[in-house]
């Protein structure tokens, strides 16, 4: 059974560390670094198991978190797939012909410039209030 995220679990390197189950990783980092030499390593498919190092290869044969791994591992496609006839169809008849109707719509007006908002640099708190009045939604055009 899987701990709930509060539920307080003991520390593998120091058993009186008791630890809610949501924050051991965190917990895990700072006590490794205290236990340098304990002789105990990381479960290769979840972080917070940590184990002696004589007892790693049980713990992967009898790891909850295994089962993740076999799924990949063993799964076959055909198993549990069915398998679904493909079946051609027509395509519709259509009188568009879109490669006679190659022109476009949008002529762009060189005599009207792009607008960009800029901000006025250099100026004076007035000379900038100033232009702001003169054009309030903010846009300069490019010169």
């Amino acid at each position: 059974m899987e701990p709930q995220p509060h539920d307080m679990i003991s520390c593998p390197y120091n058993k009186a560390h008791q630890v809610e189950h949501y924050r051991m990783h965190i917990h895990l980092q700072k006590c490794r670094k205290q236990y340098p030499n304990s002789g105990k390593i990381n479960c290769p498919f979840d972080a917070t198991h940590i184990v002696n190092e004589v007892e790693i290869n049980y713990h992967i044969s009898v790891c909850p978190k295994r089962d993740m791994l076999d799924t990949q591992m063993y799964a076959m496609d055909d198993d549990h797939r069915p398998v679904v006839p493909i079946v051609q169809q027509p395509a519709p008849e259509s009188s568009d012909d879109w490669e006679n109707d190659a022109h476009t719509s949008f002529k762009p007006d060189p005599a009207r410039k792009a607008h960009v908002i800029q901000k006025i640099r250099g100026g004076t708190p007035s000379e900038r209030k100033k232009a702001r009045s003169e054009n309030p939604t903010g846009y300069r055009p490019l010169q």
